[in-house]
């Protein structure tokens, strides 16, 4: 029995790795992460596949959807200028003035007011860089599978937390966040 349920955790987790994204350019296109109907928060994780041709650097992007508070619906407001009535005078010969009442027809002003605010949805492109530079270097065939964690708070941000992780490999990893910027590097022990 203990042989049957190793064998089943065994093809469990290769099953899970087999999904895995392989890292084989500079940069690797995710498209939105969000889900456009549930507008819901992004709580992912990903799995990579690194291997011997895996750039030492690679550039992760994605998108999110976030949500902003603002006007979302709009109204034109036309005000009317009254008629503007002025005595205007011009010099004549000798040195008297010809004056006259004038009449200057009233005009209409048109603007576009907010009505009513409410939330409006934004993408916004987002990129993480995973740095290989001091990992093991792999042998042709040898792969090692990096783990990436994305998590948005808060619908009304469009920060996210990411979290680096060693899924599969037969070296041990120290993996960091740098506090600069969004890169996670792997360095071997």
């Amino acid at each position: 029995m203990k042989k049957l349920t190793l064998i089943a955790g065994l093809l469990v987790s290769q099953l899970s790795f087999a999904n895995a994204i392989l890292l084989d350019n500079k940069v690797i296109e995710l498209g939105n992460l969000s889900d456009t109907e549930t507008n819901m928060v992004i709580d992912k994780a990903i799995s990579f596949t690194r291997n011997a041709e895996t750039p030492k650097k690679v550039t992760i992007k994605y998108a999110l959807n976030s949500l902003k508070k603002e006007c979302i619906e709009y109204a034109v407001k036309v005000t009317e200028l009254p008629a503007i009535k002025k005595t205007v005078c011009e010099t004549s010969n000798g040195g008297s003035f010809l004056c006259e009442e004038k009449e200057f027809s009233g005009l209409y002003e048109a603007k576009t007011e907010c009505v009513s605010e409410g939330l409006a949805r934004y993408t916004s492109e987002q990129s993480l860089e995973l740095n290989f530079s001091k990992a093991v270097k792999l042998a042709p065939g040898a792969t090692e599978t990096v783990g990436v964690s994305l998590l948005q708070k808060d619908m009304m941000s469009d920060k996210v937390e990411s979290v680096g992780r060693m899924e599969e490999s037969h070296s041990l990893y120290k993996v960091k966040k740098s506090p600069f910027g969004n890169k996670i590097s792997f360095k071997a022990l």
